[in-house]
């Protein structure tokens, strides 16, 4: 527990570390595990990230030479979850952000179980700081690779979640221009991005892929890169009563934002529909509002 951990501090840091330093290989993988189970709150992980020696350690474990392939995968896999559990807390990415260079080589590798890890740990690293994601959203390649991550590896769920978020972070995060968001768009973040908008079972990340559309809208001059990627229909499968209300009216932005380039009388009948079903809906007022500003705009 916490009192434990604080109490025995130092005695734990000093024998995991001599684990990840030794030679035996399963201790190796055994001593970054027991850091990122010990990094399960700000607390503990501001004690562990404050002694860089046991991050220097984890690192290390990630040039090792191993014996099998098997085992370099266990060991860099446990290395990378306690990197990415330590990078979530604030006062931990300090110390992490300078290794940026490591994880994002791993983005790059062919085992899937490496990639989720750094790129979840990319991702909480990204966080919070304008100029690191400014400088990576302008690194077309690297974006491209991480576009192409959930059609390389359709069955790895964790990639199917983290590459889209990762994305969706660096366009939130990153200062951007008209012409640097039209990069950025020409790489085909949108369709990724928008499969986030469609997990209903988890309306925060489904948040964080609608203000990722948002800002592109906001900023791009021309919006068919959007509508071709069918934002409309996925507007639409945001809008039903049981759609969490912040994802609902998020959505209905984005229809306002596009409406004056919708096109279509299919198109338009549905959007009248859903109009006027939400302008009777008393129970949500902030989106009856937006969907009566919607249908004035419209006529």
């Amino acid at each position: 527990n916490r009192i434990t951990f604080i109490q025995h501090k130092q005695w734990y840091q000093r024998r995991v570390r001599g684990w990840l330093n030794g030679y035996q290989e399963h201790l190796k993988g055994t001593g970054a595990v027991v850091i990122g189970n010990l990094a399960t709150s700000d607390l503990r992980c501001a004690a562990l990230a404050s002694n860089p020696q046991l991050v220097d350690s984890l690192l290390a474990a990630l040039h090792c030479d191993y014996s099998s392939d098997e085992m370099m995968a266990k060991v860099k896999h446990a290395a990378l979850s306690a990197l990415r559990n330590l990078s979530i807390c604030e006062t931990a990415k300090k110390t992490l952000r300078p290794h940026l260079p490591i994880l994002l080589s791993y983005i790059r590798s062919d085992m899937p179980m490496l990639i989720f890890k750094a790129v979840a740990c990319v991702r909480a690293l990204v966080r919070g700081s304008k100029a690191i994601a400014t400088d990576l959203a302008s690194d077309k390649q690297l974006v491209k690779v991480v576009v192409e991550l959930p059609d390389r590896f359709k069955y790895h769920s964790g990639i199917q979640g983290e590459a889209p978020r990762l994305l969706s972070t660096l366009i939130v995060e990153a200062t951007q221009t008209s012409e640097t968001i039209s990069e950025l768009v020409s790489t085909g973040v949108v369709p990724v991005v928008l499969k986030m908008t469609q997990t209903k079972e988890y309306p925060k990340i489904q948040v964080e892929g609608w203000l990722a559309i948002q800002k592109i809208l906001n900023l791009l001059k021309d919006h068919e890169a959007v509508l071709s990627a069918g934002v409309f229909s996925s507007c639409e499968e945001c809008l039903s009563d049981e759609t969490n209300p912040n994802v609902r009216i998020l959505a209905l932005n984005i229809i306002r934002m596009v409406s004056g380039s919708l096109k279509g009388k299919e198109t338009m009948d549905a959007l009248k529909k859903h109009l006027a079903r939400l302008l009777t809906n008393e129970e949500d007022i902030p989106a009856q509002q937006l969907a009566k500003e919607i249908k004035e705009s419209l006529n």
